[in-house]
């Protein structure tokens, strides 16, 4: 069994890199939606922003804590950065699908995470609470601004979602499987 100290420390260090992962593929979507989609580009300034203080949130609650960031930071940025570059060139359905798959992806990470830190680490388990509720906020809002029942959507969404998954294994160096694994035990 892992140790309760270094799971949460496993916690930190995946979430903070996750959200390093999310606010390149923002910043790079923004970055390629013209200024003359008002409603997108202001959707996607706030929800980088709030993406921005969910990494900050988790940086700051690593120290207490012994964690240090992810040492494979650059995967997250430039694996990002592509994945939403390449969403932005297909547009606002490209963007939204990008962001439901995303969310779906790393929301079933976060209830893990809560269950597991109930209990153990409240402090931690509250902080991410709180930014679940954010990207639940994300996830609607991209779910009812595209058509996901389409092939074209239901394809980019897996694509999307198992990219996600990688970057999160490859950060870890493969210790996502054994987090999930030890989050299971609890």
């Amino acid at each position: 069994m892992v140790e309760k100290d270094q799971v949460i420390r496993r916690i930190l260090r995946v979430n903070h890199a996750g959200e390093h992962g999310a606010v390149a593929i923002y910043g790079a979507q923004l970055a390629r939606v013209s200024e003359d989609r008002r409603a997108l580009t202001s959707w996607l300034r706030e929800t980088l922003a709030h993406e921005q203080g969910h990494r900050d949130k988790f940086l700051a609650a690593m120290p207490s804590r012994s964690a240090k960031p992810c040492r494979a930071m650059a995967v997250w940025s430039v694996g990002g950065a592509v994945l939403g570059a390449a969403t932005a060139l297909l547009g606002q359905t490209g963007i939204m699908v990008c962001t439901a798959a995303v969310e779906k992806t790393v929301h079933k990470h976060l209830n893990e995470q809560i269950a597991y830190l109930s209990g153990r680490d409240d402090e931690l388990a509250e902080i991410i609470r709180g930014i679940r509720s954010e990207e639940d906020e994300h996830l609607a809002y991209a779910e009812a601004h595209h058509n996901s029942d389409s092939l074209y959507a239901r394809s980019l969404a897996l694509i999307v979602a198992i990219s996600t998954d990688i970057l999160i294994w490859i950060s870890t160096r493969g210790d996502s499987r054994k987090l999930k694994a030890a989050l299971r035990a609890s």
